[in-house]
């Protein structure tokens, strides 16, 4: 490396070392001043917008010691909080007695207060990302706030602030929405009211006609119905087109609403679901999905048995559990009426076997 060459880089780390010892000083300055009672009102007093500043209590403003901005970014940015009361909120407080005992008015009086929320930058341009790191900042504050006023009380108003002191042109974007390649429709559908699919107020004409979702929406629609076995049976007839769709994806949507539903199915009513099921499935396709309600309760009859198993060996336990659970499952559908070879491929106990279960 020539002299030359050294001496540049000497001052290239220099400057950076300048700038690097700069940055604090900027945000001790900010902070220092900010924090002065009479400046923040002239700050807030001559920067707020007057909408804003019509619905606050200037004389009220108090600093907050509260800082959102991360680690990572504290060499470029600083922030301080204000928060200030409304003034409807001032009045009240005004005209309650100081020695009043009324708890809740009290707490009402302290929840109706505004924020505002000031950013400095110091780094040697603009932040692109800083209307983005505006909204993270002030969702936090509004979180802040929500956990320390009762349940569904209001969250606060909130007015952003940047400051920005170097001497190239600022060219961030001042919008959260700008920051969108279609800004128009990110606001439109961000901004406004949230979708909101609410079943109950749907038909059930209206979900039958779903192919794909309509099953889903039923059961969820109606999962809190008493009888179960009448919500299959009813959801079976309703969505024969489904189904059959279903069917080529080897009844998934079916299996996995059995698996939903099943905290719902007492022990005693699970062999009748079958049967229900099973009178709705042409008989080439009742082996493979019955089999697959079948292993899914002589599974639970393996959990059972892994605890017995902690005692008598891990693999005698499942073995009990398997055995006990196929034989549980083989009676509740005898119960039912099935048919004794349909219930040995479903459960793959020997007929011979279920002939002994219905002489017991």
């Amino acid at each position: 490396m020539t002299n030359e060459e050294h001496n540049q880089k000497q001052q290239q780390t220099d400057l950076e070392n300048r700038a690097s010892s700069e940055r604090p000083r900027h945000d001790e300055l900010f902070k220092k001043v900010m924090s002065e009672p009479v400046a923040a009102r002239e700050f807030l007093e001559h920067y707020l917008p007057v909408s804003f500043k019509n619905k606050i209590d200037l004389n009220s403003v108090k600093i907050e010691k509260e800082s959102f901005v991360t680690e990572d970014l504290r060499k470029r940015l600083s922030d301080v909080v204000y928060s200030v009361s409304l003034k409807q909120a001032r009045v009240r407080a005004d005209s309650t007695d100081s020695t009043s005992k009324n708890i809740d008015n009290i707490a009402d009086i302290d929840n109706d207060k505004a924020y505002v929320y000031v950013l400095i930058e110091h780094q040697s341009s603009s932040d692109y990302w800083i209307a983005f790191r505006l909204w993270q900042y002030m969702l936090l504050l509004c979180e802040k706030h929500k956990n320390n006023i009762k349940e569904k009380s209001k969250l606060p108003l909130i007015c952003p602030i940047v400051v920005y002191a170097n001497d190239k042109l600022y060219n961030a974007p001042r919008s959260f929405w700008e920051l969108f390649e279609d800004s128009s429709t990110a606001k439109a559908v961000m901004s406004d009211e949230y979708l909101l699919v609410d079943l109950q107020k749907q038909s059930d004409d209206e979900i039958e006609q779903k192919k794909h979702l309509g099953m889903m929406e039923y059961m969820l629609k109606h999962i809190k119905v008493r009888d179960i076995l009448n919500l299959w049976q009813s959801l079976l007839e309703k969505f024969e087109n489904s189904i059959e769709i279903d069917k080529k994806n080897g009844y998934i949507y079916i299996k996995w609403l059995l698996w939903y539903s099943d905290a719902k199915v007492s022990e005693d009513k699970q062999a009748e679901l079958t049967k229900i099921i099973a009178r709705h499935l042409n008989k080439a396709d009742q082996e493979g999905l019955m089999r697959t309600i079948a292993d899914k309760y002589i599974d639970e009859g393996v959990q059972k048995g892994m605890v017995q198993g902690m005692q008598i060996g891990r693999n005698e336990g499942m073995q009990i559990g398997r055995n006990k659970e196929k034989y549980e499952v083989a009676k509740n559908m005898l119960s039912a009426g099935s048919d004794i070879s349909f219930i040995a491929k479903v459960t793959g106990l020997s007929i011979s076997e279920i002939n002994d279960l219905l002489k017991s």
